[in-house]
């Protein structure tokens, strides 16, 4: 929730023209990759990307295969593996926006 309200306060800024690609710098260019519309890493404006990873949060999120809500039942044996993919790509937007809006 906190990235989306930081990336809400410069999402007038943030658009297609003015970031036409997502990176954090001329060094680092991140390339979105899923299991259904981009199976190659592939290069996307800021805001498509940031669309994308907040849909695909959710959707990590809301699974209870891998966030499991009932007690005693246990997380999966990639769980670490998940979270740790969903904070690095989290972690690119406050990148992202440090970089190119501050």
């Amino acid at each position: 929730n906190r990235i989306n309200l930081i990336y809400g306060t410069i999402s007038d800024g943030c658009t297609e023209q003015s970031c036409p690609v997502m990176s954090g710098g001329p060094k680092y260019e991140y390339r979105w990759q899923d299991e259904h519309q981009f199976r190659k890493p592939t290069a996307l404006s800021a805001p498509r990307y940031m669309d994308l990873l907040m849909d695909w949060v959710e959707v990590q999120i809301n699974d209870e295969g891998l966030f499991p809500t009932h007690v005693g039942t246990p997380f999966p044996k990639n769980f670490l593996q998940v979270v740790k993919k969903i904070l690095s790509r989290l972690f690119r937007v406050f990148v992202h926006v440090y970089i190119h809006h501050f």
